[in-house]
């Protein structure tokens, strides 16, 4: 060979060549396109063997052959996004066939050989192709050595996705780690990105949720050019397995709009299907099968993995409607046998379970058991979601062969899987969405329950008890967290003090809960979940309500009709309510005429608007505990959508205890009679009576017990949950529906939020919370609820008094000294909570003893 001509700079195509691959990585493929094949003409017009600037994999600058093999490389990344499969195959293998010829070394040729298969695993991978990916990455395996950095890289990552795939997130794992300590020893930022973004979502996989949501946190921490769409895309899958589907939807509706205004139209098909997803969840079957129509539309011939998944949406759509049940079969079974002949066996497994539920709805039970046999265990395997409908459809197929043992043992199973992920978060908010999951099982318990009073009992309080206490775990310390709700209280307490400041600071407090809510999300619990309540432990519930002579009445929905399951002198009985939707419309009239109420408090109408009530009282306990005739003390289990009723103000119940828990066990598991309580009572800012509320209150329990607080700010709230066993708060309360983890009580400083409480030390046993709204809890789903309220009696506080509507501040200040006395007297709290009512304003009967027993015993000597 002659000697090589005199280099002549070619920054044209090695500066395009850069800015396509960094468009690429930025999530920009239409950029990159255009750019790369600039560079490719660039590359035509060389007149000289080397192109500076382009690094060859020899070292040096690359020849003009290898040039061309590494653009057309990078302009298959772009075209997989943009175009789909085919055309980037075509690119890569057209880079391959040139990396094979005669014009290059045998060095410098097995190389680029090994970057081309690297290339077509990831382009088989992202479409869906896995066994084809896992064929080109063995191929690439056998020279890894020899690799260079960013090369292994490449291999690493694809092979972890392949695995990924191949239901083996655990080696997967292993993997993307690799990557990622290879991205960073070499400072490739957005690679780092890429593989830390592939391990969390393999953690997500394996079921550690709050985890997932950390190493996403610390993506975000990385910063750079990354992709928005895919950061937004990988975090909103695991919000979705977690139950947060408000705020997954959230994310991945922000996703689409990324990808589209970035021409990633791939990610767009892919983010589509997973929104699909989850207004399916959300129970929205017409919009999830709009939405899964627009996706296979969108990916016509451009990723059939990710076509068939919006296919199998359409078909999951369908079934939950109960339509054409044999089509969604026959159809079903047909992507079974794509994404296995693919090598995708986590589509190929959900697939089947969504063709399993058909069968069941069906009545081919054994049809469903047999497809659930030739996959990987799904109720071991897989995310927490997947675990779940297996045993569904194992239980279903089991009560429909009579077997309701079995039927009953897979709920055991699914219930103690569901304790044991809750149990791995701190998260309040967490561990309620994450009971979503767990709505249809209860009901299917229910249905296979033996037919008597404490079975069915027994099949509903074992679910009602997982969703409202879990190990209380205080969440380690985190800086960041603290600051950020620091500020967001600040930010509050500004736009309160200069309404016209909230329309520019809308976004700046949207972005604050956005991080708040994350930063919660992902701390860590136990290892550790509740047990689940055995028939033993359900007969010492029953015992105790029998010592404390208090009857019980516990509501439960099924099919459509509400029944009190009711214990009364020791008496079990079954009562028929009737239809359920009208008692709601009853409670939701009560909760209208108690709002109205409350406006109306001191105005003319008062009078008129007080009869109203006592008319939507009366019809409500018409309709609910009147009927049951029970006289005395009577602990009510309510309903998730009973659970805002004030019980103690219907007429049947008038002066007379009427405690509210949301399980039986955890009423009779935490009596507590606390000597000598210590009590601090603090008042908040912009009520009237607050301050003489909280110094009557002191008043009751003497000097030497009681500390009242005035203008309390946040530390004051938290000194006091944490040193006292008393503590009475008068404040502005405000509950948040659309986002419970933001419900707060207004002290001097701003809003104190029920995401403050999840980390503060905890010593109080008795919270009076005497503002409005505070008993108000949001339902995620199942029986688990999320309130301010709510929020303290999940993390162990025995027992809080709360209203689940608004009280004048008048009536407040009125009624709760005279309750405090009664305490100081040795009532328990739900008896001091009803007579005080009794002889209190009408509105205050909306206020209700929630938790377990609670009293102040009287001092030795």
């Amino acid at each position: 060979m002659g000697r090589r001509a005199p280099a002549r700079a070619s920054p044209t195509a090695a500066s395009l060549f850069d800015a396509g691959r960094q468009a690429n990585l930025a999530g920009r493929p239409a950029e990159g396109e255009r750019l790369l094949r600039r560079a490719l003409r660039s590359l035509d017009r060389h007149a000289d063997e080397t192109v500076p600037g382009i690094g060859s994999v020899r070292g040096g600058d690359a020849g003009v052959v290898e040039a061309r093999v590494r653009v057309l490389l990078s302009l298959s990344t772009s075209l997989v996004q943009r175009h789909g499969a085919s055309p980037a195959l075509e690119v890569a293998t057209s880079a391959l066939h040139l990396a094979q010829g005669p014009l290059l070394g045998e060095e410098e040729q097995m190389l680029l050989m090994t970057k081309c298969q690297l290339q077509l695993a990831m382009i088989h991978g992202r479409t869906g192709h896995a066994d084809a990916a896992l064929n080109q990455l063995d191929r690439a395996l056998c020279f890894v050595d020899r690799l260079g950095p960013r090369d292994r890289f490449h291999l690493l990552l694809s092979r972890g996705a392949a695995r990924t795939d191949g239901h083996d997130p655990g080696e997967a794992e292993a993997d993307f780690v690799a990557a990622a300590q290879i991205a960073h020893d070499h400072g490739f930022a957005i690679e780092e990105f890429m593989a830390r973004h592939n391990l969390a979502q393999a953690v997500s996989l394996q079921g550690d949720l709050p985890r997932a949501l950390r190493l996403f946190r610390d993506i975000e921490r990385l910063g750079g050019e990354a992709s928005l769409a895919v950061a937004l895309h990988g975090r909103a899958r695991t919000l979705l397995d977690a139950g947060l589907v408000t705020e997954a939807r959230e994310l991945l509706q922000r996703a689409v709009a990324e990808a589209v205004r970035t021409g990633q139209r791939l990610v767009v098909g892919e983010v589509q299907v997973d929104l699909a997803v989850a207004e399916l969840i959300d129970g929205d079957q017409a919009a999830a099968a709009r939405t899964a129509a627009g996706a296979r539309r969108s990916l016509q011939g451009r990723a059939p993995g990710v076509r068939r998944r919006a296919e199998l949406v359409l078909l999951d759509a369908r079934r939950r409607r109960g339509r054409r049940l044999t089509e969604v079969a026959r159809r079903g079974l047909a992507l079974v046998e794509a994404f296995d002949r693919d090598g995708d066996h986590v589509a190929a497994d959900l697939a089947r379970l969504v063709v399993a539920e058909t069968e069941v709805d069906r009545d081919r039970s054994a049809e469903a058991v047999q497809l659930l046999r030739a996959t990987a265990d799904l109720t071991h395997a897989g995310s927490l979601s997947m675990r779940l409908r297996a045993r569904g459809v194992l239980a279903a197929a089991a009560r429909a062969a009579d077997d309701a043992v079995t039927a009953r043992r897979h709920l055991r199973a699914a219930l103690t899987d569901l304790t044991r992920t809750v149990a791995g978060s701190s998260s309040l908010e967490l561990r309620a969405a994450t009971h979503h999951y767990a709505q249809g099982l209860a009901a299917l318990d229910l249905s296979v329950a033996p037919d008597s009073s404490r079975d069915r009992l027994l099949a509903v309080e074992r679910w009602r008890e997982a969703a409202s206490r879990s190990p209380a775990v205080r969440p380690p310390a985190d800086p960041e967290l603290a600051r950020r709700t620091t500020v967001l209280r600040h930010l509050r307490q500004q736009v309160r003090d200069d309404l016209d400041r909230a329309h520019r600071l809308r976004p700046r407090l949207r972005e604050l809960e956005r991080s708040v809510a994350a930063l919660s999300w992902s701390a860590p619990g136990g290892t550790a979940g509740r047990e689940v309540v055995t028939r033993q432990q359900l007969g010492r519930a029953l015992g105790r309500l029998r010592e404390r002579d208090t009857s019980l009445v516990y509501l439960v929905e099924a099919s459509g009709t509400l029944v009190a399951e009711v214990l009364a002198q020791g008496r079990m009985r079954t009562v028929e309510l009737g239809p359920v939707a009208p008692v709601r419309e009853l409670a939701q009239r009560l909760a209208a005429d108690l709002e109205t109420g409350a406006r109306s408090h001191g105005w003319p109408m008062e009078e008129l608007l007080h009869r109203s009530l006592r008319r939507s009282a009366r019809i409500l306990d018409d309709a609910t505990l009147a009927p049951l005739l029970l006289d005395g003390r009577v602990l009510v289990v309510p309903t998730p959508s009973l659970a805002a009723v004030p019980w103690g103000m219907l007429p049947s119940r008038s002066g007379q205890p009427t405690p509210v828990a949301p399980s039986l066990t955890a009423w009779a598991r935490q009596e507590l009679a606390v000597p000598a309580p210590t009590v601090v009572a603090l008042s908040g800012p912009e009520l009237a009576r607050a301050r003489d509320e909280v110094a009557r209150v002191a008043q009751a329990w003497g000097p030497t017990r009681a500390t009242p607080v005035g203008d309390a700010a946040a530390p004051d709230l938290a000194a006091a949950l944490g040193g006292a066993d008393l503590v009475h708060v008068a404040a502005h309360g405000r509950h948040r529906d659309d986002s419970p983890l933001f419900s707060s009580l207004w002290l001097a400083d701003g809003p104190y939020f029920l995401a403050d409480l999840e980390r503060e030390d905890r010593r109080a046993s008795h919270v009076v919370l005497s503002a409005c709204d505070s008993g108000r809890s949001r339902h995620r789903g199942g029986s688990a609820a999320l309130g301010l309220a709510a929020g303290l009696l999940w993390l162990g506080v025995t027992s809080v008094v709360a209203a689940p509507c608004r009280v004048p501040d008048q009536v407040a200040a009125e009624h709760f000294p005279d309750y405090h006395r009664l305490l100081v007297a040795g009532l328990p709290a739900d008896e001091a909570l009803s007579r005080s009512a009794q002889r209190a304003h009408p509105l205050a009967g909306a206020f209700v003893a929630w938790g377990a027993p609670w009293s102040a015993a009287p001092t030795p000597g």
